[in-house]
């Protein structure tokens, strides 16, 4: 995911704006690869569902009857569906009318609106051409909210989607159309957590008179055991929820808000727009359009040990996946501010000047090394007279990994605690482990009894105008601890879902939530002013990432266009025009010097082991050789693609610098050579293909850029460089390996030269809807089958046709052919239904055989597209696997003799 400053920071090829199309096939086979393998069932009864996942800071004490509340609810079928939802509107709001307890401070009683005509778009709106709309049947406002605005994420807090019967509920059963049930609840749970930063989100499903509770986190969902409406006590079970949910632990929205986020308030939001101006940031009134969308957030900074303020008033980028990194990329400005009287009040003594800087939030999964490592090792061996094309971080922490030392020295408090005379429940003693060791171990629940007393909150910054430092307070900073136990029964910052549904065997699907802010602020590669800017960025990407290896021994493995920025409102006293960031998918040498309680330098556990880590020896894994392929696979270099169980070097690095250069100048200059040329070079999904077209274009392509002979000498020196390095299998030839010395030196040559043009950039027409690469899932090949008491099993990789390709094929107003007539189509006007959609997937399987496994979706890396695979199976995928050659091209007896017979009328 890009650092940059426009939401279009990485670019893709295939992607299109039809793709955003619901029944479209890529966003079908899409979702349901997403969701595969990640639905699972917890609790006994919809009661432990409660207890366990919806916290509670008041307990649930209503005696109302409500036994009939649901009695003029009548579920209608098909286009009807919505004519029952009147009935169920006000069943909902009769139950959540006893909210309002004048006792408390604050009206705890949400709005409840039937919405099912109204449409949501994305939440964010310069993303929305990429996402597809929704429609959810009812909402639910914010506890105590007197006005709710329609066709708005940020005024809705949870979903009900509804359907007119109980074969409707798609969690005990299989088949597409089940699948698209799931992802209309997916969806809904994935715009409330980007809209208001949530932990993990809750959406009721309906189907029938069954009811399911269901909690979304970014790792998995997990579902309760259904009740029955009709049911005596059943309607208490769902008030008991709700109740629940609007009463969390901390803060004061609802159970899965983030209590290191706020909304802004209109004073913040002006405050934002004068410290812009004040800061003389360059073209800040684009980026505070949806202001209101923004969030005041804490970040960890794992350094001091201190929590610093920011407001986030920019969005820059997003990962639309559910389950995923949902990496989110911000302009941010460091919160100055101090609370006086209960309200933020601008300190007019502070002495920093206001500056835009980038803020970045994942969730990272617990097998791999945080980000903010590989930057506190740039930042220790890299100082910044030598720093060069390299970004700084500023400060940054994994948010997860602190809550999880708070959680098990709270359990050691407690179990230091001997009162047996209270009655007190006591956690169970558990010895010191390492990040790794305590991540396999699931959190020991500490009482099912809910508190009420008031916990502390997780933070609690005064502004870092005056924001003393915990360093004080702790004998290491880093490591600091609050006084205050901690809150919950489980971690909220590093997720527990796989731990608590399957047990320790499945840590390593868990994730941690991240947050660094970087110092540097650029823009996409693909948006130079002149190409001269454009080599100068690339050459200075080159030079950051010798410097990376050479001195801090971290290799960066994912060298794409979008992972390359070009420095924003560049000053005079900057050294470097284009530097390489994004660290998520980069290895690091172990630190010989690395201290005992797993800081810098500690070796992560590869993610194809998948193994417990209290039975992996600390230091015997080397994971740049243990990982699978890693990087964006459109510049991944030749042998990476040819050669199964390939170490990654320096050297496929520089040959991705390579692709990353020839992809921008076919795309974005003047070069003659046509468009067709980026789809010839660039192959996507088969590995053997792709390394043939670019070994072709190597061998055989003189490529010469009119009016520019600095740029076409650059190419020309540059291709028999990378060619000559390529392995190859004639006798007694060996490849010449890329160096950092050959290719700079062939660089610095061609920006000595005279006859740079200027503003020769120009758009690329090749470009529609949404461009950004990375964050797609492996094509699915069929539906998936959702269980009801396990997760969804991985489905075979080789089939004949999906159901999705069916699909396409019926919409596009055609029969499926006859087996024996394949010449006769008719037109077709009807709507498609279940049965039609199984005749032409048989069809498809008999015409086409067997076929090799799907191929990733377009921008998605090979990592990516690993760590969806491998945390779908719980097992490691086979590096450098190739696909299987799909049927023969031969023609069979039967277009033989159709081809003879043409060939004679034609003669």
């Amino acid at each position: 995911m890009s650092i940059s400053t426009c939401p279009f920071c990485s670019r893709s090829i295939r992607s299109g704006f039809s793709d955003i199309k619901r029944d479209n096939p890529v966003q079908i086979d899409g979702w349901a690869n997403e969701l595969n393998g990640r639905i699972l069932q917890f609790g006994e009864d919809a009661d432990e569902f409660i207890d366990t996942l919806v916290p509670c800071s008041t307990p649930y004490q209503l005696e109302d009857d409500l036994d009939g509340v649901f009695a003029g609810y009548k579920p209608k079928k098909g286009k009807a569906e919505r004519e029952s939802y009147p009935a169920l509107v006000e069943g909902l709001r009769t139950i959540v009318e006893p909210f309002n307890n004048k006792t408390e401070k604050r009206n705890r009683t949400p709005l409840v609106v039937d919405t099912s005509e109204d449409r949501h778009n994305f939440p964010f709106n310069a993303f929305v051409k990429h996402h597809h709309h929704t429609r959810p049947d009812i909402s639910f406002s914010f506890p105590g909210e007197k006005t709710f605005i329609r066709g708005s994420w940020q005024h809705i807090s949870m979903v009900v989607e509804a359907k007119g019967h109980e074969e409707d509920d798609p969690f005990p059963r299989k088949g597409l159309k089940n699948v698209r049930t799931v992802e209309q609840l997916a969806k809904n749970a994935r715009n409330l957590m980007l809209a208001h930063g949530f932990l993990c989100s809750f959406v009721v499903g309906i189907y029938g008179h069954i009811v399911r509770l269901v909690r979304f986190d970014h790792t998995c969902a997990l579902v309760s055991k259904a009740f029955d409406l009709r049911e005596s006590g059943s309607a208490k079970i769902l008030q008991r929820f709700l109740w629940h949910f609007v009463h969390p632990r901390i803060g004061d929205t609802v159970v899965g808000c983030d209590p290191t986020v706020s909304k802004l308030d209109k004073a913040s939001q002006e405050w934002v727009k004068k410290q812009l101006e004040k800061g003389g940031t360059v073209g800040w009134e684009k980026h505070v359009g949806e202001l209101d969308k923004g969030r005041r957030v804490e970040v960890y900074d794992e350094k001091t040990g201190r929590c610093i303020p920011y407001v986030l008033y920019h969005l820059v980028d997003v990962n639309g996946r559910l389950f995923s990194r949902a990496t989110m990329v911000w302009r941010a400005l460091e919160d100055t501010r101090v609370w006086k009287g209960g309200r933020l009040i601008d300190d007019g003594h502070c002495p920093k000047a206001p500056k835009a800087q980038i803020l970045k939030e994942a969730w990272r999964q617990l097998v791999r090394t945080a980000e903010a490592t590989f930057y506190d090792r740039i930042n220790g061996r890299i100082s910044d007279e030598e720093r060069y094309g390299v970004p700084k971080m500023a400060c940054g922490g994994d948010i997860g990994e602190f809550e999880l030392r708070w959680w098990e020295e709270t359990g050691k408090r407690w179990a230091r605690q001997e009162d047996p005379e209270d009655g007190t429940p006591q956690p169970e003693r558990r010895k010191p482990a390492s990040a790794h060791e305590s991540a396999s171990q699931p959190p020991t629940k500490r009482s099912k009894k809910p508190s009420t007393s008031s916990p502390p909150l997780l933070f609690s910054s005064i502004g870092s105008a005056e924001s003393p430092s915990v360093g004080d307070e702790a004998e290491s900073s880093h490591r600091y601890i609050p006084k205050e136990d901690f809150p919950f029964d489980y971690s909220q910052h590093q997720t527990y879902s796989w731990r608590l549904a399957q047990g320790t065997k499945e840590w390593h699907r868990e994730r941690s939530h991240m947050r660094i802010v970087i110092d540097d602020v650029g823009r996409p590669l693909t948006e130079f002013t002149c190409t001269h800017e454009l080599v100068v960025a690339v050459r200075d990407a080159i030079i950051g990432h010798r410097l990376l290896w050479e001195k801090a021994n971290i290799l960066h493995r994912d060298v794409s266009v979008g992972n390359i920025l070009i420095k924003d409102d560049k000053k005079q006293s900057d050294k470097f025009t284009g530097f390489l960031h994004d660290f998520d998918y980069s290895s690091m040498e172990p630190d010989p010097d690395a201290t005992a309680d797993g800081q810098e330098g500690t070796p992560e556990v590869a993610d194809e082991l998948q193994v417990d880590a209290s039975n992996t020896p600390q230091g015997s894994v080397d994971p740049a050789s243990q990982k699978e392929r890693t990087g964006t696979y459109y510049f991944m270099a030749i042998e990476m693609l040819n050669v199964p169980e390939i170490i990654h070097n320096t050297h496929h690095d520089l040959e991705s610098f390579y692709w990353v250069l020839l992809w921008v100048v076919v795309r974005h200059t003047n070069h003659g050579q046509g468009e067709d040329i980026c789809n010839d070079v660039f192959k996507y999904g088969n590995d053997k293909d792709s390394a043939n077209a670019k070994r072709g274009w190597l061998e055989s392509v003189v490529f010469d850029i009119p009016d520019n002979q600095p740029l076409s000498y650059l190419l020309k020196e540059l291709t028999p460089l990378v060619l000559e390095h390529i392995p190859t299998t004639r006798r007694n030839a060996k490849p010449t390996l890329l160096t950092y010395e050959a290719v700079l030196e062939i660089f610095d040559t061609a920006l000595a030269m005279p006859g740079w043009p200027e503003k020769d950039w120009r758009p690329c027409t090749l470009l529609d809807g949404d461009v950004r690469t990375g964050i797609a899932a492996t094509v699915m090949t069929a539906a998936p089958e959702i269980l009801d008491s396990r997760p969804i099993r991985a489905l075979p990789t080789r089939r004949a046709a999906s159901a999705s390709d069916a699909l396409a094929h019926l919409k596009n107003n055609a029969f499926p052919p006859h087996p024996s007539r394949p010449h006769l189509r008719a037109p077709f006007t009807g709507p498609v239904t279940q049965k039609m959609l199984k005749r032409s997937v048989m069809n498809k399987r008999r015409k086409i055989g067997d076929m090799g496994p799907p191929t990733l979706p377009h921008g998605a890396s090979a990592e990516e597209a690993t760590e969806t695979t491998e945390a779908r199976t719980g097992r490691p995928t086979s590096r450098g696997q190739q696909e299987k050659p799909g049927p023969s091209k031969r023609g069979t007896r039967s277009s033989s003799r159709v081809r003879e017979q043409m060939a004679r009328k034609a003669t």
